[in-house]
């Protein structure tokens, strides 16, 4: 090969290496950490809320972003037991249903 072809060789090579780990983070990352939405009718408001949610493994929520039960959606005042409770979702009532809902 001459010089010009083998440059133009590698820059594809590289190229088509960039794309690929582009791909590759695009489908991995999005399964290690998502946002998700749920509604439900909150045990303690009585009322329906919609919460927006961080889960690591697509089911079990981590964290809660937002949720309409308060004045201020994004500042969440309370420890989210309506849809966690150290890191497993809480039973009896009302709670499971949000759990079950937040699992879908």
């Amino acid at each position: 090969m001459d010089g010009l072809l083998l440059g133009w060789f590698t820059t594809f090579l590289v190229a088509l290496g960039v794309v690929l780990m582009l791909v590759i983070a695009v489908v991995l990352l999005p399964r290690a950490v998502r946002m998700r939405t749920a509604s439900f009718v909150c045990p303690w408001r009585r009322r329906t809320v919609t919460v927006r949610y961080v889960t690591c493994d697509g089911t079990h929520p981590v964290t809660m972003v937002s949720c309409t039960a308060f004045a201020d959606p994004t500042i969440v005042t309370c420890g989210a037991p309506c849809i966690c409770g150290e890191g497993r979702p809480t039973g009896g009532g009302a709670g499971r249903e949000a759990a079950e809902l937040l699992a879908d």
